[in-house]
């Protein structure tokens, strides 16, 4: 009788025992599938980030080499501005006739009716 007993009690104690582990294995499974969602959004957060780090990285590599064209481009506009005005200078004295005139004589050599031209040979500083 003893063995009889003995072995309702290892049923019922199994029934339980199964029962718990059935839950237990649920509880296990819920979480293991807890855990790859989340180590799924994991992964995708991280290729996200640097995703955007890259193209972070290659706006702002961008946007610096646009800054140097930028100051390059200006300083260009600021000498062809000052050869502008200086060509513009030009202009209005090429229509000025005295001012042709010492250019005839300076650089040509040319002399007003009576004038006599004396040529100085330049001095070396040896």
């Amino acid at each position: 009788m003893v063995s009889k007993r003995h072995s309702a009690v290892r049923d019922m104690d199994t029934a339980y025992k199964q029962q718990r582990e059935m839950e237990l294995d649920v509880a296990r499974k819920k979480r293991r599938g807890l855990v790859k969602r989340l180590s799924a959004l994991g992964a995708i957060s991280v290729v996200l980030a640097l995703i955007g780090g890259v193209m972070l990285f290659n706006q702002l590599t961008l946007a610096s080499e646009k800054q140097e064209q930028k100051v390059a481009l200006e300083q260009k506009l600021e000498s062809l501005l000052a050869e502008e005005q200086f060509l513009e200078q030009e202009i209005i004295n090429y229509n000025d006739p005295d001012y042709i005139a010492e250019i005839a004589r300076r650089d040509l050599f040319y002399t007003k009716e009576g004038e006599i031209l004396f040529t100085l040979p330049k001095t070396s500083t040896d």
